[in-house]
């Protein structure tokens, strides 16, 4: 082309196509002069911004992802990362919905979907009812109450935007990548000894209890059982998924009269034991930094999940899964633990002490039980709390706010929450408030029972198992501990989700492929 046909196709552009050429051209130049991290990080950001535009999808998965990061920077105007994944993530969907106003919220879902929805409105009424009621100042009251919004609108994009098989498969790498990164940490703390003096584990020792970025080990041991669960049964989903094509393949190659009859075999081995193995690895650094983080009430929690996980088996895989519970107990309570550390056996033996209530009021303090007199004080507080406000509480996010007022013999500081979160719910929201989560939580369990028996193929009856772990190391963690700090709640509320997912695509697909993902789900 000479210069003469540049200029005559110059002529014939309209003003409106010269400045948008000369506007690209000029942001081309200027992104050609920047430094290449700097580069990076402008195409970065610009996907980051621009993929929930095109699929809220996306706005969901960083939601989920940026949990772990919170706290450690924060963005122009005071937002943590998560809040601003959340403001993108909402954005994207609302303009979504806008967009297309015939696609269905909640009308073309499951029944216990629609259920779930009355339930989740039933409990944040309370929510707000308390706020409005409370004594306190209300600021608090509403951060609370918007944390769980968070939380609510989390489960209704998992349950509304979830329809496609590797929307599927991208919410459950995003569900165990952000926990394994922060095992990743937190082993790392672990084995250099870097934190807190008080977070270290005895004198002589150069090990310090996991705490990852969230910065408390309990809470931190909490997310971990919000992913743990997931990631075992996937693990072992896939690995079954691999033996019984193997096995198929071996019939078929024989040509018998035992061939299966069910569809031809595609599926590389390599990509199962591909996936396999990362899903083992996965949930090998989730167990460690969970055993690192010298959490008790994790540790029950982590024991009311496998609990849960051979539940939800089928009734062969229960009876020995239990059994071998059974056999693993039996040989703690016989002597295992002389097998372990010592620091670990210590606080393996202490925890039936944490099951005893007494008056923290009047307990002697040493230094072997100061811990369990000061969580005892905590829960006496709160439920004093209760008693005195029994309807709707002292309001949510009040608890620290009223502990003065109703604290127990010289436990005069607060920690924030009653070490139980039962009663710190009954303290802040009162019987209603209570009587509203609970339900939430029994609705859950419906759907669980719900999904586990429709759920078909490997992926998804692993996926229902694993989010049934997740749910009773979650309700079991909460008798000790608040795991819904710091906007955990959105790991757990896209677990909730999911329940749902799976019962609504594995019995009516919206999408069909031969991808390997595809055929995992449906092998």
């Amino acid at each position: 082309m000479t210069i003469f046909d540049i200029r005559r196709h110059l002529v014939t552009l309209s003003p409106c196509h010269l400045v948008t050429w000369s506007s690209l051209a000029v942001v081309v130049l200027v992104l050609a002069l920047l430094p290449l991290q700097t580069l990076l990080l402008a195409i970065g950001a610009a996907l980051a911004l621009a993929l929930p535009l095109l699929d809220p999808i996306f706005g969901l998965y960083w939601a989920i992802l940026s949990v772990p990061v919170q706290e450690l920077l924060q963005l122009p105007g005071g937002l943590s990362y998560t809040q601003a994944a959340m403001l993108l993530a909402t954005l994207g969907w609302g303009l979504r919905v806008l967009a297309h106003p015939e696609l269905p919220l909640i009308a073309g879902q499951p029944r216990g979907a629609r259920l779930q929805l009355w339930l989740w409105a039933a409990f944040l009424s309370a929510l707000l009812l308390a706020v409005t009621l409370s004594p306190y100042p209300r600021a608090a009251g509403l951060k609370e109450a918007l944390r769980w919004i968070e939380a609510f609108l989390v489960w209704l994009m998992v349950v509304t935007l979830t329809r496609r098989r590797w929307q599927v498969a991208g919410l459950l790498v995003c569900l165990l990548l952000a926990p394994a990164a922060e095992a990743t940490i937190g082993i790392a703390q672990f084995v250099s000894g870097a934190g807190p003096p008080s977070f270290r584990i005895a004198a002589g020792l150069p090990f310090v209890r996991a705490y990852g970025t969230i910065g408390q080990p309990n809470s931190f041991a909490g997310y971990l059982n919000m992913a743990w669960p997931l990631a075992v049964a996937l693990a072992v989903g896939a690995t079954a998924a691999f033996w019984r094509r193997d096995q198929r393949r071996i019939e078929s190659e024989r040509g018998g009269d035992n061939a299966s009859p069910r569809r031809p075999l595609t599926l590389s081995p390599r990509h199962l034991i591909i996936c396999a193995l990362a899903l083992w690895t996965t949930t090998a650094l989730l167990l460690a930094a969970l055993v690192a983080s010298l959490s008790r009430g994790a540790w029950v929690g982590a024991a009311a999940g496998a609990l849960g996980i051979a539940l939800a088996l089928g009734p062969r895989a229960r009876a020995w899964a239990l059994g071998a519970l059974g056999v693993v107990a039996l040989g703690a309570a016989i002597g295992g633990f002389g097998l372990l550390p010592g620091f670990v056996a210590a606080r393996l033996a202490s925890i039936t002490s944490y099951l005893a209530f007494f008056d923290a009021g009047s307990a002697v303090v040493t230094p072997a039980n100061f811990a369990l007199v000061e969580r005892m004080a905590q829960m006496q507080a709160g439920w004093h709390m209760f008693l005195a406000h029994p309807l709707t509480g002292v309001g949510p996010g009040s608890y620290t706010a009223a502990y003065p007022e109703f604290a127990v013999g010289s436990w005069y500081a607060s920690r924030g929450h009653a070490h139980n979160y039962y009663i710190h719910m009954a303290a802040e929201a009162g019987a209603i408030g209570l009587l509203a989560y609970l339900a939430l939580l029994a609705g859950l369990a419906r759907q669980a029972l719900v999904t586990l028996r429709r759920a078909n193929g490997p992926l998804w009856r692993s996926a229902a198992i694993g989010c049934c772990g997740i749910i009773s190391a979650a309700v079991a963690h909460d008798l000790f501990e608040n795991v819904h700090v710091l906007s955990m709640g959105i790991q757990l509320a896209a677990v909730w989700g999911l329940l749902f997912v799976i019962e609504r695509l594995a019995q009516n697909p919206l999408e069909h492929s031969t991808s390997t993902i595809d055929e995992w789900i449906g092998v």
